[in-house]
């Protein structure tokens, strides 16, 4: 695939770009099918489409590791485009008439949630055929692990034949450094806090997070150590750190991705 669609991170993984808000991956699965982790903002379904078309190979399974709108906005026109099936936590779903459909949302660290359910258009319905609902293995290879807190269905998942993992928004990577999602980002933080725990004990040594650059070694060691770590108290300096990590934050928003990779 040529460089401009998608950078090769680890063998079997490839970062796609183009998309914009969060991080978009696909993975190659055992059976010699493709999966695809977390779709981007809706414009983002023409480069995924691009990088696919560039592979000729089945995309089996659309992995959303949460119910924002950054991770899933193209999800609706890809399952369409594509007819793989979606999978995503129960708990981030609405049941309709016997059929699970993502729930909407926008983060709580996005800059137009409080103008984006009045203005924003309203997003086409994700049907969802595989709902998590506990540790399971939802496609060949693929293990989805239920880690919930951030969004009530978040889920991370693991790709045991490459030995990687991909997190969502369990943790953010700037530059390499692992940060948690903010407190107030969260719908439960305790309950974050006790899944970023358990995660970080089966987590494998590539981490691929959906904000900022994948770590290809030592990922389990960093996440583990980080998990140790008490919240800090808010202070002068941590909001002035946290203000200029929102600002990076936040230009994937804005910005089409262009990848780097960071190695430990």
């Amino acid at each position: 695939m040529p460089a401009t669609l998608a950078d090769d991170v680890i063998p079997g993984v490839r970062w796609i770009r183009g998309t914009r808000g969060s991080n978009v991956y696909l993975v190659d699965l055992p059976s010699g099918g493709l999966a695809l982790v977390d779709t981007g903002f809706a414009d983002s379904a023409a480069p995924i489409l691009t990088a696919l078309a560039s592979l000729d190979r089945p995309l089996e399974g659309i992995l959303l590791t949460h119910r924002h709108r950054d991770h899933t906005g193209a999800a609706a026109a890809l399952a369409a485009a594509t007819r793989a099936p979606v999978v995503a936590g129960a708990s981030d779903c609405w049941l309709v008439e016997g059929h699970h459909y993502l729930r909407p949302g926008i983060g709580r660290t996005h800059p137009l949630r409080l103008i984006g359910a009045r203005f924003l258009p309203r997003p086409q319905p994700v049907p969802v055929a595989i709902p998590v609902d506990r540790e399971t293995i939802v496609l060949p290879g693929i293990r989805a692990i239920p880690t919930p807190g951030h969004t009530p269905g978040s889920l991370c998942f693991i790709a045991e034949h490459l030995g990687a993992c991909f997190v969502g928004d369990l943790v953010i990577s700037h530059d390499g450094e692992l940060t948690r999602s903010l407190a107030w980002a969260n719908h439960d933080d305790a309950r974050y806090l006790r899944s970023l725990a358990e995660f970080s004990a089966v987590a494998p040594p590539a981490g691929f997070p959906g904000h900022g650059t994948p770590l290809t070694t030592g990922f389990d060691t960093a996440l583990r150590t980080l998990a140790a770590l008490p919240r800090r108290p808010l202070t002068p300096r941590t909001a002035i750190e946290r203000a200029r990590r929102l600002a990076r934050f936040s230009h994937q928003f804005v910005n089409r991705r262009e990848p780097n990779v960071k190695k430990r």
